[in-house]
């Protein structure tokens, strides 16, 4: 082996190599030039300085060995700040388009949905986690994953999820002190949304919130996700080098995970055949197990419809309450308008929706702190975005087939020619007559638009309005700032520690 490598000619193989190079980059550059041309594209001069354009040694270092820091969205809004709302990360090997352009957004995930498909780092690691289904299929596939889960979320189901809402919310409440004592809500909002969820899907509840059992199990249910998911944004962050990172803790965590569900769908199928009690006879659970055979691709399903349903109302009530407990008069305001409107008695979820402010409050929390506040899309052919290219950086930008556009809601949020003043602040009153449009997707938009979606407003709508019955006063009991905890749906790092007064 040794002697065949010496008689090699490497000065020959080495400038033939650069040859086929070169050669590939000038058919791409003909290419997009032409392609571009046709449809009125520009130049990108809005470009982030890169110290490596070729192999990209800055990125490894930034990500690899910096790693990602609780500041990095507050990161992004500088970058925009620097390069205007759509600028490009370019390297010879691939293409990566930033933006927080609405208009850029639209064309992604709705006027141009079939120039798109999921990044392939991001279909990669969330299979590794939540298996095959609406998070991680394209086309076709993703069209009957998402057909097998909407059912389960029609409007004659929904009838059944007050009953369930207020039987759930009254266990939550029994683990909150009355009299301003400390407790972190954070890990019970994700708690509370699991027991609603397993119900409203399975006919069973998880009972996570029971007082009457032992919840060591539910614990470490909880803890092992929560180290899943933030090991999958991590990883995700890591681009092409994620099959590098190994993170045993995660690993073991996941098999328990996965452990976790195979055990609970097992139980389902006992009380589906009548030898155990069912909470909820009328549940989804049947129809999805019905069309989905293999066991293995039913627990993929479930775990993707608690990412849909319960990780989004429970990062969306943390964030709400961490925001609420740092203004104590607009939750004044709140408890307010909610006893003005449905006094002490249970809500309807027609009641509800009267509740004006209410809906401010959840739209501003939501504008905010998005539950998913970035995410990203690979272009499948040679495409263009509406905005990005010439030196004002609002003619055309062409995107050759590979490009992985990086679109970032958190920043687009914070936009003061959509939201006007104090975009950094916490001012539900701004939702007075606003409509942003695309400048606003808390569930995304497009033909992807989050399944849950509904689901999550009406039970926030309706939990929300159970505790400002009930607690005449929120204070929090942190002085810190909110802090990101990167993971598939955004909390606070610190939790949510606050102290409430029974009324």
């Amino acid at each position: 082996m040794l002697s065949l490598l010496a008689k090699l000619n490497w000065p020959f193989l080495v400038l033939w190599a650069a040859v086929a190079l070169s050669g590939v980059c000038i058919d791409r550059y003909r290419r997009s030039r032409r392609f571009g041309k046709l449809r009125g594209c520009q130049t990108s001069h809005k470009q982030a300085q890169v110290k490596d354009p070729f192999i990209g040694l800055d990125f490894i270092h930034e990500r690899v060995i910096r790693g990602l820091s609780g500041r990095r969205l507050l990161d992004c809004i500088e970058k925009f700040k620097q390069y205007g709302s759509t600028y490009s990360v370019d390297r010879l090997t691939y293409q990566v388009v930033q933006t927080c352009d609405p208009e850029n957004l639209k064309q992604v995930l709705a006027t141009g949905f079939d120039d798109f498909a999921l990044p392939s780092s991001r279909v990669s690691v969330m299979g590794e986690l939540l298996g095959s289904g609406i998070f991680t299929l394209d086309g076709d596939l993703w069209s009957h994953a998402r057909a097998i889960l909407r059912p389960s979320l029609a409007k004659h189901k929904m009838d059944r999820l007050p009953s369930i809402l207020e039987h759930h919310v009254q266990q939550f409440l029994t683990h909150i002190p009355r009299q301003g004592e400390e407790v972190d809500l954070q890990p019970l909002f994700f708690e509370l949304t699991m027991d609603i969820a397993t119900e409203f899907l399975m006919g069973y509840s998880s009972n996570m919130l029971d007082p009457s059992r032992k919840r060591e199990k539910e614990q470490q249910f909880f803890d092992d996700y929560m180290l899943c998911s933030e090991e999958a944004i991590k990883k995700m962050s890591y681009g092409p080098l994620r099959f590098f990172r190994l993170n045993l803790a995660a690993t073991k965590a996941k098999k328990r995970v996965f452990k976790y569900m195979d055990e609970y769908i097992e139980e389902c199928f006992e009380r589906q055949d009548g030898t155990a009690e069912m909470t909820d006879k009328e549940n989804a659970f049947q129809e999805i197990a019905s069309a989905i055979t293999d066991r293995q691709s039913l627990r993929d399903q479930l775990l993707h419809f608690l990412l849909a349903s319960r990780d989004t109302t429970a990062s969306l009530l943390s964030n709400l309450f961490f925001v609420l407990a740092k203004n104590p008069q607009t939750y004044a305001r709140l408890r307010s308008e909610v006893l003005s409107k449905v006094a002490f008695e249970t809500p309807t979820f027609s009641g509800l929706r009267d509740i004006e402010y209410l809906r401010w409050c959840v739209n501003e929390s939501l504008r905010l702190h998005p539950v998913i506040p970035s995410n990203g899309r690979e272009a499948t052919r040679d495409t263009t975005l509406p905005r990005g290219g010439g030196t004002d950086g609002k003619s055309p930008l062409f995107l050759r087939k590979g490009a992985v556009v990086l679109y970032n809601v958190f920043s687009m949020h914070r936009d003061p020619a959509i939201f006007g003043d104090r975009v950094d602040e916490f001012v539900p009153e701004r939702w007075s007559g606003l409509r942003p449009g695309w400048g606003f997707l808390p569930f995304s938009g497009g033909p992807r638009v989050c399944v849950g979606q509904h689901f999550a407003l009406i039970e926030t709508y309706y939990l929300v309005t159970r505790i400002v019955q009930t607690f005449e006063r929120l204070e929090s009991k942190d002085p810190r700032e909110w802090v990101e905890l990167p993971g598939l749906a955004m909390t606070c790092r610190n939790g949510n520690k606050v102290g409430l007064y029974q009324a």
